[in-house]
């Protein structure tokens, strides 16, 4: 007559598979989080880098505003100088 199983080898592999189930699931768990920590970081700096962005386009606006203006006035005084010249070359005549 054979002998009876005790059970305990298929308590003690039935043990090791909870083991490493509970091992891999944890790992899973370990990773999805690295991994979502890895996108909030992501998220992070592109929301950085835009916002450098665009205060380095206000500031570009801004100069070529006062470049413009600067132009501008240029242009007037240049009209002025022009004018006054010919007044006065009117008035010499």
């Amino acid at each position: 007559m054979a002998r009876k199983p005790s059970g305990l080898r298929t308590a003690i592999k039935v043990g090791k598979a909870i083991d490493r189930a509970s091992k891999n699931a944890e790992r899973d768990r370990q990773r999805r989080i690295k991994a979502r920590e890895r996108e909030e970081q992501a998220s992070i700096r592109r929301a950085e880098q835009a916002e450098r962005a665009r205060i380095r386009a206000e500031k570009q606006a801004i100069k070529d505003e006062v470049e413009y203006a600067k132009e501008l006035y240029q242009d007037r005084v240049e009209e002025r100088r022009i004018i006054k010249e010919e007044i006065i070359n009117e008035y010499m005549r």
